[in-house]
């Protein structure tokens, strides 16, 4: 059994951490929040509380912003300079009334080096990112583009090109696709294909041909232009067959 001898001053953090923190993580927290409210301890103060490197710290408070225990804010000290401070957020660990600071205590703060731009942290805040962390996953599921079967078929077999630029934007090449007519989404395909049988017989020429770029820009300079004309006479013919040989004055 243990006691805390009476006006000693000591600090407390979740017993739901147990298990799910390591030692280091534990000593930052211990020591941000032993300073809680009244200072804001630098890294290197930080440091030599945890018994711990000053980079080492560094690496684990980004561990516990990135976990959520703690968030990142910023302030100005006293001498008008922008710092980064952090707030402890851990306190919804457990079902106990969280730490308040009164309106009376005065915040200072510690340089690293003197003549240095201070760069601080600081412990205690009821303030819990979970919930909008949550709005944010929920945000960003929400905006999943949705292509179109048309585009897709054109994605795949642009992608299937081998000679082409490695660096290649879906979304962008989706907003190019979306730009253009509908008579010309419907040819691209066999527009693209007729761009790759010129390519593979210029090469067998003996000539130059230079690789198929990203293809949102292969839309947007309108490289298929060329191309096009000749994809819309195959898809007719393909459509109306007896029309490929007939004479110009048949009203058929």
């Amino acid at each position: 059994m243990s006691f805390i001898p009476e006006n000693t001053p000591f600090v407390s953090l979740p017993t739901a951490l147990k298990g799910r923190i390591d030692p280091f993580q534990l000593a930052v927290l211990w020591v941000l929040q032993s300073y809680y409210p009244n200072i804001w301890p630098s890294y290197s103060t930080i440091a030599k509380d945890a018994g711990m490197s000053r980079g080492k710290v560094m690496h684990v408070v980004e561990q516990l912003v990135s976990l959520g225990w703690l968030q990142k804010v910023t302030r100005h000290d006293e001498h008008g300079q922008k710092t980064n401070a952090y707030r402890v957020t851990v306190w919804h660990e457990c079902q106990v009334p969280v730490p308040t600071r009164g309106a009376s205590h005065v915040l200072a703060s510690i340089p690293d080096e003197l003549g240095e731009s201070t760069t601080c942290t600081r412990g205690g805040s009821p303030h819990v990112p979970e919930e909008e962390q949550l709005k944010l996953k929920q945000r960003t599921k929400n905006k999943r583009r949705e292509y179109s079967e048309e585009f897709e078929l054109f994605w795949k077999q642009y992608q299937r090109i081998k000679k082409r630029a490695s660096s290649q934007s879906k979304p962008l090449a989706w907003t190019q696709f979306q730009k253009l007519k509908s008579d010309t989404r419907e040819v691209l395909c066999t527009a693209l294909t007729r761009a790759v049988q010129d390519h593979s017989k210029t090469e067998r020429d003996g000539g130059f041909a230079s690789p198929f770029p990203d293809c949102y820009r292969w839309i947007r300079d309108g490289r298929y232009e060329a191309f096009i004309q000749c994809a819309a006479g195959n898809s007719q013919s393909q459509l109306k067959p007896w029309l490929t040989d007939a004479p110009k004055d048949s009203p058929f």
